[in-house]
């Protein structure tokens, strides 16, 4: 086994545990048990747990789907998200080291810092990786990708500027950090769409569709008490959620082109596009 064939399998068994300790986080901070809730530095509602749980779900899918089928070179476009995720994270929270209204910060920063390095490095070794499925990316797909990434930037921005822009009120930090997930969601999104693989989109709208599930409960419970703006905000997410999850659903589990099963089963696992795909061009 060459270098290059045996760094993509110990890739997918180092994905196997992460997954297990993903969704034992989503888990967690679904249920608000303690040892999940403790480890978010600052104080949070609950709802806001309940997206952390959905953000890890987002990203405990893919990898699970990574390390299932060995479509290693997916893991750029997720490792360059994580990067820039975590990159933020660790340069914000250097900047709250040594307030005195801020808890112990140093674990967070060396955590943020080291998951960043790690990121980048995953990003640099999988770019040497070619892929095992050469469809393309469907059309429609690649455009709402487009749009995802600049609704997520925005979001982004909006959060570390502390504006209120979701449906229940943010603490300071808590927002910025969960403007820098925006971001880093949306590079995801920058990339797939500049590299327009099917396998750039697998992940992504899996992670989507675990994101979309976690969520989508709650906040239709939460208009029983939004109001005004709250109110508004609430009603664009869950139309965002809606719009996405129906995507990820019909080109995951419906459209013949491109549902999962045509990757697991079949004498023909990663079959070339036809003409008659229009879908897909």
């Amino acid at each position: 086994m060459t270098h290059l064939t045996r760094g993509p399998v110990l890739m997918r068994a180092a994905l196997i545990p992460a997954t297990l300790v993903l969704f034992a986080l989503v888990s967690g901070f679904l249920a608000q048990v303690p040892w999940a809730t403790g480890l978010w530095p600052w104080p949070a509602k609950p709802l806001s747990y309940i997206f952390i749980a959905s953000i890890l779900a987002a990203i405990a899918v893919p990898v699970l789907w990574i390390a299932l089928t060995g479509e290693a070179a997916a893991v750029r476009a997720g490792a360059l998200d994580l990067t820039v995720m975590y990159s933020g994270m660790f340069v914000y929270v250097l900047t709250l080291i040594g307030n005195p209204h801020e808890p112990r910060l140093w674990p967070y920063a060396l955590a943020f810092g080291l998951a960043a390095a790690g990121s980048a490095g995953a990003f640099l070794f999988a770019r040497q990786i070619s892929w095992a499925d050469a469809r393309s990316m469907p059309r429609p797909v690649r455009l709402s990708f487009g749009a995802f990434a600049m609704i997520l930037t925005g979001a982004g921005v909006a959060l570390l500027l502390h504006a209120s822009i979701f449906p229940w009120r943010l603490g300071p930090e808590t927002s910025v950090m969960f403007g820098l997930v925006f971001l880093g969601a949306a590079t995801y999104f920058i990339y797939g769409a500049l590299d327009p693989h099917w396998g750039n989109a697998v992940g992504q709208l899996a992670g989507f569709l675990a994101y979309d599930l976690v969520l989508l409960a709650p906040f239709l419970e939460h208009f029983n008490i939004a109001q005004g703006g709250s109110l508004v905000s609430l009603i664009i997410y869950v139309a965002f959620l809606v719009y996405s999850g129906t995507l990820a659903s019909y080109y995951l589990f419906a459209s013949k082109a491109t549902r999962i099963r045509l990757a697991l089963t079949g004498s023909d696992p990663l079959p070339a596009l036809s003409a008659g795909d229009a879908d897909m061009r």
